[in-house]
């Protein structure tokens, strides 16, 4: 007869093996959850990447912190042909400037570039890029301007929503508000009336109401 020592040994070797099994298949569905995630990671990615028809190279020779700009050795293709080969690019504070040239010949492409920052352009430096005419519209420059921070204008949105609920918005409001500041949201306004006044808007045009009142092209 088998001893009911022999039959809780039994038990237990049964248990473990169960227990082991039991183990093996969580492993594998931990693998089965951690490939799944990092798969969507990867896709989600890939979706994000920017690939651009343009290839672009050049040395930035001024000072990283300097408000001007000259890049050397700028060349830029496009789809395999050469528009802008071994030239020197130099923008210099408070100047404006303005591209002259055949259709073709690669002035949006060189726009796309600097607006995509394909060129070496220091990252403490801001730019705004304008791709088509701005639509009609009653409101003034400086508030056409400042309509165009798209995110700054849905995080405010944002956050007046999630201050009206019963919690105050919690941690919530806080990130959003943690955005808002790194987007330096208070000084829009400030920012966006000096952008006009570089385009040669003073402080009355700026106010000024304008059925159409800018247009920028490339």
């Amino acid at each position: 007869m088998v001893s009911d020592a022999s039959k809780k040994k039994a038990a237990q070797k049964k248990a473990a093996a169960a227990a082991k099994r039991g183990g093996k298949a969580a492993a594998a569905a931990i693998v089965a959850t951690a490939s799944s995630k990092a798969a969507e990671k990867a896709a989600n990615g890939i979706a994000d990447m920017h690939i651009s028809n343009r290839t672009c190279t050049g040395v930035l020779c001024s000072h990283p912190l300097s408000r001007d700009i000259r890049i050397e050795s700028l060349s830029v293709t496009f789809h395999g042909h050469d528009l802008i080969v071994d030239s020197e690019l130099e923008l210099n504070y408070g100047r404006r400037y303005g591209l002259l040239g055949l259709n073709g010949c690669g002035k949006s492409t060189l726009l796309t570039a600097i607006g995509q920052r394909e060129l070496p352009i220091p990252d403490h430096m801001d730019i705004y890029r304008l791709t088509r005419e701005i639509e009609a519209s009653d409101m003034s420059a400086l508030e056409a301007v400042i309509s165009c921070d798209e995110e700054r204008l849905k995080l405010e949105k944002e956050a007046e929503v999630l201050a009206a609920q019963d919690d105050r918005g919690g941690e919530s409001l806080e990130r959003v508000y943690e955005r808002l500041d790194a987007l330096d949201a208070a000084t829009a306004e400030k920012r966006a009336a000096e952008i006009l006044h570089g385009l040669g808007f003073d402080k009355q045009t700026q106010a000024k109401r304008h059925v159409i009142f800018l247009v920028v092209g490339e």
